[in-house]
């Protein structure tokens, strides 16, 4: 038999098994096929679902704004770098760094400490996350919560001195307010410290969706928590429109990392052990249920095609042909579960995203890419390809068929 004959015949017999498995999913058989399809469908978009949370992850340990271009943390060996104090994961005289930042080409550069404290206000007492930043000019939001409410300058640290002028000022996300039921002009006691008064009120239209926060200054914020000793904070941020900045910054401090907005969403998430850790544990369990499952109800509509399958041997239909016709009705129906999967899961990304920034974040959490489609589909194939031996051998041996 020549090549082409051979390429002819096998086109043809999977022509043959596609329309079969067609034919049996939307005529006979119709419950079995179409829940080995939901099924595949099923834990692949729970694979898609986790896979974007896991990528998604890595964005949500950094303050992040539309308004702001770049952000400077420490790296992650971090005790070695000349900018840290400590071993902890901040940098140290942040003020005096910061000088640094500022050129002509920058529109603002601040430090950020974060740190999760308990505030009270006329006997309500709630735990708020509290950030603290220099305020100047073109600095409009950080956490999406405004900063139009805070004296320019930090003017507490006084060159080093922590003892000028304490302004006590503190700027409310909505959520804070409505939790402290707290306005303008109340006055706040912030870790046990009662020198501090609402300046202002943010109307919610940018906040963090229902995370309250508050926004300070940061160098009371530091003489709260402890980092004025070494005038520490967690990261810098800086706002430019020349991307020629990045590289600037990049060659001023080579032991930290400079992230853009970009990087945030994306290659950031690659370089996380946790993302990676939860989409290898997704393909895993995916790969490791999807082919028990296929197993299972595949192998359960061999058996129930046994008369058939003796039928095509009695007609002359050979066992390796029957075998094909069942290996490609095997991953047809992988195939289409797989991309089925992988749309629904998309699906599901945007659901998590939308609840999300409902009730947590004005940013998505679940990273959604293109590539997902085909990642789900492929899973779905490799479920098939896994299943086949079993199946083949399962086919084969209820077949009698011609050799």
């Amino acid at each position: 038999m020549s090549v082409r004959t051979r390429l002819t015949r096998w086109i043809g017999l999977i022509r043959v098994g596609v329309r079969r498995t067609i034919s049996r999913t939307v005529g006979t058989d119709q419950r079995r096929m179409q829940l080995s399809i939901l099924g595949v469908a099923a834990i692949i978009a729970l694979l898609v679902v986790v896979t974007g949370l896991g990528l998604g992850l890595a964005t949500g340990t950094t303050v992040y704004d539309d308004d702001i271009d770049y952000w400077v943390v420490p790296e992650d060996s971090g005790s070695s770098s000349p900018l840290l104090a400590t071993d902890n994961p901040r940098f140290g005289s942040v003020h005096d760094s910061t000088e640094q930042f500022r050129t002509e080409e920058v529109t603002f550069a601040t430090p950020v400490l974060s740190q999760i404290l308990q505030l009270e206000a006329d006997g309500e007492t709630e735990f708020i996350l509290v950030v603290g930043v220099i305020n100047e000019p073109g600095l409009d939001a950080v956490t999406g919560v405004t900063t139009d409410g805070l004296s320019d300058g930090d003017p507490y640290y006084a060159d080093g001195s922590y003892d000028g002028p304490w302004t006590g000022d503190v700027v409310l996300s909505q959520s804070a307010s409505n939790l402290l039921e707290a306005g303008s002009g109340t006055q706040l006691t912030v870790a046990g410290n009662e020198s501090f008064t609402v300046t202002g009120v943010d109307d919610g239209s940018d906040t963090v969706g229902n995370v309250p926060v508050a926004v300070m200054q940061l160098s009371e914020l530091q003489r709260l928590t402890g980092a004025a000793e070494h005038d520490q904070a967690d990261q810098f941020i800086v706002g430019t429109n020349s991307p020629a900045v990045e590289t600037t910054l990049k060659d001023r401090y080579p032991q930290s990392e400079v992230l853009t907005r970009g990087e945030l969403t994306t290659n950031e998430a690659m370089d996380s052990e946790l993302p990676l850790a939860l989409a290898v544990t997704a393909f895993i369990i995916a790969i490791s249920v999807g082919t028990l499952f296929v197993l299972t109800t595949n192998g359960l509509e061999v058996v129930a095609d046994q008369r058939q399958l003796a039928t095509l041997a009695a007609i002359g239909i050979s066992t390796r042909s029957q075998l094909v016709l069942v290996g490609v009705q095997t991953m047809v129906v992988t195939g289409i579960g797989g991309f089925l999967g992988a749309v629904a899961g998309m699906g599901g990304i945007w659901a998590v995203n939308t609840g999300a920034m409902e009730l947590l974040t004005t940013e998505p959490i679940a990273l959604s890419e293109s590539w997902f489609l085909l990642y789900g589909g492929g899973v779905g194939l490799l479920i098939g390809v896994l299943s086949l031996p079993y199946l083949l051998v399962l086919a084969r041996r209820v077949s009698g068929g011609v050799p």
